[in-house]
């Protein structure tokens, strides 16, 4: 054998040791890609002024009323313990976009800041000339918030612009003399309201159907007036917002007495097990209410449901 060609070890040697790179198996896998520009959690305030751009302002209006708002708008934060130096804000002209730290508690946003804004519009406008009195539609949102370049940008953002927009809170506001129009989404209705931290009141707010654009969800309002809540008027009740928006709770609330039994598109061949057992009332939701039609012979040999379909 050619000695040049044995092994380094067979020479004497000790094997060398491979560092770095070629240490490990090389894998044929693909290596996972970095994720650009992850959203952060943050609590979502829309503010709009009501009729900002009416007829009889003219610029010289509007600027004032815009230094009003952000003047009213930092002492009502402060004054409920949220340091308005540590919010985001973008400006939209006729309101602001204000993101508020996950680190601050809700609670102040819908409890403390909605009767304070209240005292300081009211106390304000009492010192300006009738074109530059204003009220404020206000809107409390929490979600996932992405940033770029050009600003502040994702789905709950754009919920949030909904909300402050939806037709409920603009007739409240024009039924009414409230000077704050709150209205709070389902979720921090969920999280928060409903749990009655810090004496949040949830009895306060009215249940109201949001349809703007391509949304359609249930929001919460209450009317604020001298830091007062006020009765809401002439909005939309529970039982006019469609069952598939509605939480299990309100369908229930709004049923008639007896069991009530849910139904999918698939369980439709249930409906005559669900009457012997004494149900009342089936709600068909999702897929399933477009069975309607075919099942209201089947619906009517049971004698005991009484609505047979909610749609």
């Amino acid at each position: 054998m050619n000695p040049s060609l044995e092994p380094r070890n067979r020479a004497g040697r000790t094997a060398r040791r491979f560092h770095g790179r070629y240490a490990h198996p090389i894998s044929h896998q693909p290596l996972p890609q970095p994720v650009a520009n992850l959203p952060t959690h943050r609590s979502i305030v829309v503010v709009d002024v009501v009729s900002f751009t009416r007829p009889d302002r003219d610029n010289v209006d509007q600027l004032a009323i815009r230094a009003a708002l952000y003047a009213t708008l930092r002492d009502a934060f402060e004054d409920s313990g949220i340091p308005w130096r540590q919010t985001v804000r973008e400006d939209r002209g006729d309101g602001v976009l204000i993101f508020v730290s996950a680190d601050v508690s809700k609670v102040l946003l819908l409890g403390k800041m909605p009767a304070r804004l209240g005292e300081l519009l009211e106390r304000g406008n009492a010192q300006r000339a009738p074109r530059q009195r204003f009220r404020l539609r206000v809107a409390v949102h929490a979600g996932e918030v992405h940033h770029d370049a050009h600003g502040y940008a994702g789905y709950d953002v754009n919920l949030a612009f909904r909300l402050v927009d939806a037709k409920p809170l603009r007739e409240a506001m024009t039924a009414g003399e409230a000077v704050v129009g709150l209205i709070v989404s389902q979720s921090v209705h969920d999280g928060v309201l409903r749990h009655g931290y810090g004496g949040l009141d949830a009895a306060a707010f009215q249940r109201v159907r949001v349809q703007v654009k391509s949304v359609d969800v249930v929001g919460w309002i209450q009317l604020v007036a001298g830091g007062a809540v006020l009765p809401v008027a002439a909005i939309p009740t529970a039982d006019e917002v469609p069952a598939d928006v509605l939480p299990a709770d309100a369908i229930a609330a709004t049923a008639p007495d007896g069991p009530v039994a849910v139904l999918l598109a698939d369980e439709a061949s249930l409906l005559d097990d669900l009457a012997g057992l004494g149900v009342r009332t089936v709600v068909l939701v999702g897929g399933a209410a477009g069975l309607a039609p075919g099942l209201a012979p089947l619906a009517r040999r049971s004698t005991s449901i009484e609505h047979e379909f909610i749609e």
